[in-house]
Order: structure tokens, then sequence, then C-alpha cells
């Protein structure tokens, strides 16, 4: 989404509010030989304070009904990151520029190094991470399996645009050569501004030209995210070699006449994953199950939903339990600080139930289940900025392993 009449209103600021603070320099320099440290700092935190007043009036504004109806659809988010990660830069920039000009250059070093630092952590989280694709391996030993068996995850596509990302991902995806392929849901994300028009019918001719295949199958699970009108997500798998479920669904003894195992599957629908109802497809088979939920709740202890009535004990001292698991939704929170974690979707009151530490990542339970928590491979989109930091967007590849008798 266009945020360019943000950056112009940001643009103008920034030069009035370097401007006075030349002259409140150069005021004080005509009393002696240079502005002492003082007055510099003082002059910093007013026009940097005043600054940062009017962004934060600028961002309130453009996030009002009558704004985004009758002047211009902002994307706040959007407009709020890149306005602290470039304009920032600029104004530290400026002000680098007249404190080694008015000879405070020890001061003036100090912004500059925190332009630069900042203009790097805008760079990595605005371009370079969002697009830096990631394949992240995982083993898990069993001796339900006598051979080895690779399934590829990727979760929380999750575009509102076809690019070079989103077929290379596809691209990847078959590289990987796996025997079973699962997509965790949330596959494109249209709002009133999406600029690439047909968005559906270009997601599925994308898999038409990049068609997936594996022996034991394609398989594709609902997010919480998607569909485009009365058209659901059903269609952007259409005659692609993807089959897509919309409810759970349970598949008992695939790969039995490739001498595997056999392997069960279980596919669970949205409300499932998000309420913890997993444990109701699950059978005495013996054989290896892998259970696919967009949400990771299900997987997770502590999920309580008082709405709704459903909670949820989790799989990590349940006797019966899947092998594998695997979920997404969360996207690694996109934002990761360190040493703090991942930042909470404030939208996703669901999400505070689960332990920041397991947003992302592979675990391994006391019951020995195993759990992947997907990244995903896209982002947030809508009114959400495009970002991530230190969080890139990930294709898990689980490699399941049979013990030597």
């Amino acid at each position: 989404m266009d945020t360019t009449p943000f950056h112009l209103i940001l643009l103008a600021q920034g030069i009035l509010l370097l401007g006075g603070l030349y002259l409140w320099l150069r005021c004080r320099r005509r009393t002696g030989s240079k502005p002492s440290f003082v007055w510099s700092v003082a002059g910093i935190i007013l026009f940097g304070g005043f600054g940062l007043v009017c962004f934060a009036v600028l961002s309130l504004l453009i996030s009002t009904n009558y704004v985004q109806e009758h002047v211009y659809h902002f994307n706040v988010g959007q407009c709020i990151v890149e306005g602290i990660t470039v304009h920032t830069v600029l104004f530290f920039l400026g002000t680098a520029v007249l404190l080694f000009w008015n000879h405070r250059r020890l001061l003036a070093m100090f912004f500059g190094c925190c332009a630069v630092g900042l203009a790097g952590i805008g760079f990595k989280s605005l371009y370079w991470e969002l697009f830096h694709l990631r394949v992240e391996y995982y083993e898990v030993k069993t001796s339900k399996l006598k051979k080895p068996l690779r399934i590829v995850f990727v979760s929380d596509i999750q575009t509102d645009r076809i690019g070079f990302h989103e077929i290379n991902t596809i691209k990847t995806i078959q590289s990987l050569k796996a025997d079973m392929i699962i997509f965790g849901g949330d596959y494109i994300q249209t709002f009133a501004d999406t600029k690439e028009k047909h968005l559906p019918e270009k997601f599925r001719q994308m898999l038409l030209d990049h068609p997936l295949e594996a022996p034991l199958g394609v398989y594709a699970i609902a997010g919480n995210i998607g569909g485009v009108g009365k058209m659901s997500d059903a269609h952007l798998f259409r005659g692609t070699s993807v089959e897509f479920f919309q409810d759970s669904t349970f598949f008992e003894c695939l790969g039995a006449d490739q001498d595997l195992g056999p392997i069960d599957l279980v596919i669970l629908r949205v409300s499932h994953s998000e309420g913890g109802r997993g444990d109701y497809y699950l059978t005495d088979t013996g054989n290896f199950i892998v259970m696919a939920g967009h949400y990771p709740n299900y997987a997770i202890d502590g999920f309580n939903d008082p709405k709704s009535g459903l909670s949820l004990s989790g799989y990590r001292t349940a006797e019966r339990a899947p092998d594998l698991m695997l979920a997404g939704h969360t996207h690694g929170g996109q934002v990761v600080i360190p040493f703090y974690g991942h930042l909470l979707h404030p939208e996703d009151e669901r999400l505070n139930q689960i332990p920041r530490f397991m947003w992302s990542g592979f675990f391994t339970y006391p019951n020995g289940a195993h759990l992947v928590v997907s990244r995903g491979s896209g982002m947030e989109r809508g009114w959400a900025p495009r970002v991530r930091l230190f969080c890139p967007p990930e294709i898990s590849v689980i490699d399941i392993v049979p013990l030597q008798p």
C-alpha cells in the first residue's frame, strides 16, 4: 500500500525541525565560540521531542475513520514503522551534520552512529529479511517406521501479491524432494486497496505453473485468514495437485504400500486446532501419527477460551499423543527482540495463552511427542506493517528417521 503522502508530510516536518535546530545552535554560537554541550543537548531534546509529538498526533489522525474514508487509505502500521526507521534516521543524520558544523564532534559522532544503526535495522526488517527465505531442518527418530520419511511443512504464505518470493517458495518446496507436503493455512490476505487484481486466480495459476508432487500426497488445511467474498480457499487449489481440506480429516495407513510403517495423518479444521479438539481424532492404530493444524493451541498446555467453553490440557503429559504435530499462525511473532523473545500479536488474544518461547521452533515433549511451530513464509498483510526482524520466513523440513533395531 502506498505510504508516499505520509512520507511527504514527515519530510516537510523534518526539514522544519532541522531548520529550527539550526537557528537554535546558530543563535547560541553568536554569543561564543561554539554552543555549549548543555545548550546543544537541550535543542535536540526540544526539537526532537516536538517532532515525536507531531509524529504521534499525525499517526492518530490518519487512523481516524474520517481520514481513511474521505482523505486517503493510509496503512497506519506501515506508516508508523517506516516513519520511525526512515525519518528518525534522516533527523539523526541532519542533527549530526549540524553538530559537526558547530564543533560538537563527539556528539555528532554519537548521532551519526545512531542513524547508521537504525538505518541498518530498518533495512533488515523492511527489505532484506522479509524475503530471505530459510529452510529449517528438524529430525525425529522413531521405531514405528521402517524407512526414512521427509515431510515439508509450509504455513502462512499470506500474501497480497504473487511475485518472486511466492514463486520461489513453491519452487523451493518442490526442490526438497519431500515424501509428503503439508500447507498449514492462511494463503492470501486481501483488503480494500489490494493492488493485484484477481489474486486468488493468480495464486491458483502459480500452483498450476509449478506443480507440487510427493509420493504420499500434497495437502492443504484451512487457516483463519483467506477467501475473497463468497470464494473460499478451496478455489486456490482447484485443479492443482494439492488436496484442500476445510474440515478435520483422518487418513489411516498412508504409505502402507511403500513399506514405510505405515503413517496416520490427522488434519484439523481451524476451530479444532484453535480450541484443542485434536485428541478427538486420535486412534490406537499403533502407527506413526502426524497431526497438522493451523493454530498451535491444540498442542500446547494452558489454553482456555471462556467464550467458547473449550479448554485444552495439551499433549505434553498425555499418554496418547501424536508423534509429530505441525502448526503455524504465529508467524514467529514476525519481530523478535534480543533477550526478550517474540512480540505478541496484539489482536490475537488466544495466543496470549501460549508461552512466548513456543511461538516458533521444534519442541520435544517428555512423553516423546514432537511439535514444529513454523514462522511461516509470508507475513501479516492488510493494515499491518510488512516487517520481519530476527524472524526470517521459513519452510520446515522434518526428516523422520527409523531407529535401528
